[in-house]
């Protein structure tokens, strides 16, 4: 009987709990770990040293062929899958939606959708906030996209979006999705892809091209400089964002309350500073240092070079983790205690992190483009909460899932004991 060799075990443990696996493999290997055989063969690159060499050597690696197996999901021009000039026109013509001032323009509207969530608690009630804040969160996030006028167009969007996002979450190693093109969760995000499209298609012949309006489909539309994306790029993003977005900040959302209602005292510091736009940054941050949105990025590379003694070559697969690196000890002491004064300058703890070293929304060229418009998100709904909701947290210990728009693999649970 053959035994299973240790990249295949090691493999396997990953794809059951990646997270443990990972804080595992780098104290017993170091910076770099190598994980199953043949096609299924890849590389962990793990700690700050490492990703410092990655994100500072991007001419080293090819971000398209490493999501070149998504595109059938994400669009061929969505930004996750180029590279190169391509990419950076489509950067150039998408960052106008979502610079701090336009972003700010939506507030409003996910404070109303989170407090129409809300609005049916009571004191008493038992409820699962990830469930309903995902949905209040897919909401307005449409709307900030399309306008008012699409959200009475859009049954069974919800539905065709959670089965994009379920298979690309599924395609942990960048590749993997392509060899399961017969699955049924691949079947079925292919399906809703094509359903999304045609309803984006839709809402962009709808819009009257003269006034194209406030939304983000509206500043797409009036494109920059004379230059403009065409029907299917201004589709590959919105589909893209509207897929992302919501699981993102619904993640980092339930996961702020998790963290902040585990120590009654420190709830109640939170309430009483929640008013405070910087101690709000404070307490976003902390969540996002323990609960990155993106736990593993992945890469190809393009050219042959060494790391940590590991000599890599053209086509192979590499790993590296924000979920790890922001609980790298030596970064961060006691990096399992959410501690937003972390992030107060007036502290004695406080040590300001190098961009290598704290990557919610990863770093350079291709930073997410939606971030200001995530932070601005949770941040409203979060105080929109605080505000109205008091409870008693009854989940005690909320474990990860999901590697995009990691989440809370069974919800946060909370008692309401107030409503105002």
């Amino acid at each position: 009987m053959t035994l299973p060799s240790r990249e295949s075990t090691d493999l396997q443990a990953f794809s059951a709990d990646p997270y443990t696996t990972m804080q595992r493999l780098y104290l017993e290997n170091g910076a770099i770990s190598q994980l199953g055989t043949g096609p299924m063969r890849f590389w962990l690159t793990l700690g700050a040293e490492a990703c410092e060499f990655i994100l500072a050597n991007n001419h080293l690696f090819s971000w398209e062929q490493a999501f070149a197996a998504l595109a059938p999901l994400t669009g061929p021009a969505a930004l996750l899958v180029n590279d190169g000039d391509r990419h950076r026109r489509l950067r150039r013509l998408v960052t106008p939606a979502f610079t701090v001032r336009r972003v700010a323009d939506h507030l409003e509207t996910v404070t109303r959708h989170v407090e129409t969530a809300m609005a049916g608690w009571a004191p008493g009630d038992v409820i699962d906030v990830y469930v309903p804040l995902r949905r209040a969160l897919r909401l307005a996030t449409l709307e900030s996209l399309f306008g008012a006028a699409a959200m009475d167009r859009s049954e069974g969007l919800d539905d065709w979006l959670h089965d994009i996002h379920r298979a690309i979450d599924t395609d942990v190693l960048g590749g993997a999705i392509e060899r399961g093109s017969g699955s049924p969760v691949w079947r079925r995000a292919l399906l809703a892809r094509s359903s999304v499209h045609r309803w984006v298609v839709a809402e962009i012949e709808r819009r009257d091209r003269s006034e194209p309006g406030s939304d983000v489909l509206g500043v797409l539309l009036r494109g920059v400089d004379g230059d403009r994306l065409t029907v299917d790029e201004i589709t590959d993003q919105l589909v893209s964002l509207l897929e992302a977005g919501a699981e993102t900040t619904a993640a980092q959302l339930s996961w702020m309350l998790y963290c902040t209602m585990r120590e009654r005292a420190l709830w109640a510091d939170i309430r009483a500073v929640v008013s405070n736009p910087v101690a709000l940054d404070r307490i976003v941050s902390e969540t996002m240092r323990l609960h990155p949105a993106t736990a593993v990025i992945s890469r190809k590379v393009a050219t042959e070079f060494t790391l940590a003694g590991q000599r890599f070559c053209p086509g192979d697969l590499l790993l590296f983790s924000p979920f790890h690196t922001h609980r790298v000890p030596s970064v961060w002491p006691e990096p399992e205690r959410f501690d937003p004064r972390r992030w107060d300058p007036g502290a004695e703890r406080y040590r300001r992190p190098a961009p290598y070293e704290f990557l919610p929304f990863g770093v350079g060229t291709h930073r997410c483009v939606g971030a200001n418009f995530a932070v601005m998100a949770v941040k409203a709904a979060f105080a929109a909460l605080v505000g109205r909701v008091d409870g008693e947290l009854l989940t005690t210990d909320a474990r990860p899932a999901g590697l995009i728009g990691m989440h809370p693999r069974d919800g946060i649970t909370v008692r309401i004991t107030e409503k105002r």
